[in-house]
């Protein structure tokens, strides 16, 4: 198992338990996986960014799967990612001064979130942002 650094910030486990993680497929399990076939077993999200696994290795945290980051859906494509990184993301929410000192603006919370929600899926089923999505 992991360690998780942010568990009480995030309210909730960053990695998937054992049983879920289990039936992920190894990395390059799905290579000769047509892509629309591909199945996502998580979504990580946090604002507009979003991460979707289709292949993970638990021992080290490592991922295959699509990023839309920014929201920016003409880069998202597909790709390695690494869930420790990921995890360790955190930043309290705070006031940001000038340069003066004073108070300039409220920067919220930043965790990334595993959706508790997520039902693994099709990659043709769900509508993933950008052409790269299917390509």
């Amino acid at each position: 198992m992991l360690p998780e650094t942010h568990a009480a910030e995030r309210g909730h486990a960053f990695y998937p338990p054992a049983a879920q993680a289990d039936a992920i497929p190894p990395l390059y399990g799905t290579q000769d996986t047509p892509t629309a076939d591909k199945v996502l077993h998580l979504h990580y999200f946090v604002r507009d960014c979003d991460w979707w696994i289709a292949e993970l290795d638990p021992e080290r945290g490592l991922a295959f799967g699509y990023a839309c980051l920014n929201g920016d859906d003409t880069c998202a494509e597909w790709g390695y990612i690494d869930l420790t990184e990921l995890e360790a993301i955190f930043q309290p929410a705070h006031v940001q001064t000038d340069e003066q000192g004073r108070p300039a603006r409220i920067l919220p919370r930043l965790i990334i979130e595993r959706d508790l929600h997520w039902t693994p899926a099709r990659v043709a089923d769900i509508a993933l942002p950008g052409w790269r999505a299917t390509a």
